[in-house]
């Protein structure tokens, strides 16, 4: 059975790398959908305080940790060795910006690597990061290639930016539209079946840097916008 027929039937398991503020409402929007969800952190105070059913994220409140830990769906681990049965996975991690003003892709790469090391035939790979137009196809590409597995055919990537804002309750990651660009066809096809069981309006857009440029666009216009108030 390929991966769309695992998704829509929601059997597929999915992995959220970066457990922050985008990283673990998303995981947990996940559970809620009914996808069985693993969050991986490599900052194991916060593992062990998933663990304890603590939160420390604002939009997410202890007990909606203990209804995602009760449902058996959702775990949280420092181990990047749990991808080797994962269908899919979306990268969460920060994006800072250097001294000198550039995004600091690092965190990016480092669980690329990871992801490569575990990635199989038929997995989904998914950007969420706020970075600058040409990361995916540039940068994430090239490294899971490294595999000897090919975009498109034999593993799927796209990328698709986070619009988390912290604090507001009227829009949510449900209700907020999610832009989705692939890498091919396939690609984009794979993590719109995903999150259009997660998030209630899809915007597929024409490639990846179509959808990274979206994120860079929507930053400058709230940077602008705030400026001016």
């Amino acid at each position: 059975m390929n991966l769309g027929q695992i998704i829509k039937e929601k059997r597929a398991k999915v992995a959220g790398i970066g457990l922050g503020y985008v990283g673990l409402p998303l995981s947990l929007e996940l559970v809620r959908a009914g996808f069985e969800v693993v969050g991986i952190d490599l900052n194991r105070s916060k593992i062990e305080s998933l663990n304890n059913k603590i939160s420390y994220v604002s939009d997410i409140s202890n007990e909606d940790l203990q209804r995602a830990f009760a449902s058996k769906k959702f775990t949280a681990t420092s181990d990047y060795a749990v991808l080797k049965d994962i269908h899919s996975v979306s990268i969460c991690v920060p994006t800072p910006l250097r001294k000198t003003k550039e995004p600091d892709i690092s965190f990016i790469l480092s669980a690329t690597r990871k992801i490569r090391k575990y990635l199989h035939p038929s997995q989904l790979v998914i950007l969420e990061s706020t970075t600058y137009p040409g990361t995916t196809e540039e940068v994430v590409l090239p490294e899971l290639e490294k595999s000897g597995l090919k975009v498109g055919k034999d593993f799927y990537l796209a990328f698709s930016p986070e619009r988390i804002d912290p604090g507001n309750k009227r829009y949510t990651l449900k209700n907020t539209p999610k832009i989705i660009g692939g890498v091919t066809s396939n690609c984009a096809e794979m993590a719109t079946a995903l999150y259009s069981l997660v998030v209630e309006k899809i915007v597929p857009v024409s490639s990846t840097r179509a959808a990274e440029m979206v994120k860079l666009l929507e930053n400058t216009f709230r940077s602008v916008n705030i400026a001016l108030v």
